[in-house]
């Protein structure tokens, strides 16, 4: 209870005072692009693809995760997405058909991977907004609500690139950003941990479960005389 409090006054002082300007988006960003979908473009998963084509699924939990079932293009395709998206690092990732609103920053350029059409890369001005305050910002619940009443279309839904841009986002100093990104980075984290240590305990207990069910119902059977 203390800890809660200790960071609830933190965060208390830090906001105190500050000078927060809103802006739209666009005024923020150097880019808003995507990437591109195979059609008459490339083919996935050729006998030369070794590079990853990342889509909705593979945005997890602020992280790209390559998967199994993840689909892979060839050089030649890596070449021509990124000649669209322009993939660099301190870019954000951000689910603009399907499931909207899923978000990742990038760490470092990609190599082996890139984008589908329908996730957007986001490129934000590095001296007015810093990428992971601005990635958070897009899961807080004004930032989704504002955004969830520009998306359109029956049955497959998107969130239009000129109407994303039209999000007025606050932007306080840079310092406040790099502060308020490194405490939501923590409970990130923590929450991540938590998640992987819960799904392993209560898969080793079903297990569990089943290894005495099996055994407590595991009668002789009567043979009939």
């Amino acid at each position: 209870m203390s800890n809660n409090l200790n960071m609830q006054n933190n965060i208390a002082k830090l906001l105190d005072g500050v000078a927060v300007e809103w802006k739209p988006l666009g005024e923020v960003i150097k880019s808003l692009k995507t990437g591109l979908n195979p059609r008459n473009n490339f083919k996935l998963n050729t006998s030369d693809a070794m590079n990853f084509y990342i889509t909705v699924r593979e945005i997890q939990n602020g992280k790209i995760v390559f998967l199994d079932k993840t689909d892979k293009i060839n050089n030649q395709a890596l070449e021509l997405i990124n000649n669209r998206s322009n993939l660099e690092a301190g870019d954000i990732l951000f689910s603009g058909t399907g499931t909207v609103g899923k978000t990742a920053v990038i760490d470092e350029k990609p190599k082996n991977w890139n984008i589908k059409e329908g996730v957007y890369v986001i490129k934000p001005v590095q001296e007015i907004v810093v990428s992971k305050y601005l990635s958070h910002l897009f899961n807080s619940k004004y930032i989704v609500n504002e955004y969830s009443k520009k998306i359109v279309g029956s049955p497959v839904i998107s969130l239009p690139m000129s109407e994303l841009k039209k999000i007025q986002i606050p932007i306080p100093p840079l310092h406040i950003q790099t502060e308020i990104a490194r405490i939501l980075d923590i409970f990130t984290e923590l929450t991540a941990e938590l998640t992987a240590e819960l799904t392993a305990e209560l898969t080793a207990r079903k297990k569990q479960y089943e290894y005495y069910r099996n055994l407590l119902l595991n009668f002789p059977k009567v043979e009939d005389k």
